[in-house]
């Protein structure tokens, strides 16, 4: 007797085995072969239940062009994703920022305002703070995804989309570190903005990592 569930398990064995499927991938399209199998036999009732299951895996299409097609999706995300938050990081160093301690109300754009690179410099210095200081210290996460890692193993990619996604957290200290009546000014949203596009794309990419890789890590250019 044909066990649907077994010959389901066995098809979710083989096609795990393709990089580009995740858990939540491998469900939904368990969902379509089981729907393409009820379909089979609607149509011929008279189908053995074992070739019906065949020719709704036919239906669906093979793991390996199925991992294509999900790779395709998933690499354009995240990659997108990542490379518009360098593009933004970026110009953020060259956009306006509030001078730390100086509100919308008080002095001028000569003094009020600066470039975000020299803002970056003066909370490195402690103009911010201890917690200034951390936060400018979470660009050198920044530095390390120039460097991004496109055939490490999920753990490895996982942790630096967390870091990265904490970085975001962290620097919204700025939000409430300078009086209600400032602006921070377009630098400082872009800078934020950009850690947080940068490891939403990697954590995009962790996710269409397998829990484990049999390759060594190694560290590339997308």
């Amino acid at each position: 007797m044909f066990d649907l569930d077994g010959a389901v398990r066995a098809w979710r064995r083989d096609f795990a085995r393709e990089r580009a499927f995740t858990t939540a991938d491998l469900d939904e399209l368990e969902d379509h072969l089981r729907a393409a199998y009820e379909v089979e036999l609607d149509l011929d009732p008279g189908l053995a239940p074992a070739r019906a299951f065949t020719c709704a895996c036919e239906t669906l299409g093979t793991a390996t062009d199925l991992s294509s097609e999900f790779a395709k999706v998933e690499g354009k995300a995240w990659r997108l994703l990542v490379r518009t938050g360098w593009a933004v990081y970026g110009l953020a160093f060259f956009l306006p920022v509030a001078r730390y301690g100086i509100t919308l109300g008080q002095g001028d754009v000569h003094d009020g305002l600066l470039p975000g690179v020299e803002a970056l410099l003066l909370a490195l210095k402690g103009a911010g703070g201890i917690t200034g200081i951390f936060s400018a210290l979470t660009n050198l996460v920044m530095f390390l995804t120039f460097r991004r890692i496109t055939e490490a193993g999920r753990s490895r990619v996982g942790l630096l989309a967390a870091l990265m996604l904490a970085a975001t957290v962290l620097n919204l200290w700025w939000l409430f570190a300078v009086d209600q009546a400032s602006d921070l000014y377009a630098g400082y949203y872009a800078w934020l903005a950009s850690f947080e596009l940068v490891g939403t794309g990697l954590a995009l990419r962790a996710r269409a990592l397998p829990e484990a890789t049999t390759s060594a890590d190694v560290i590339v250019a997308p």
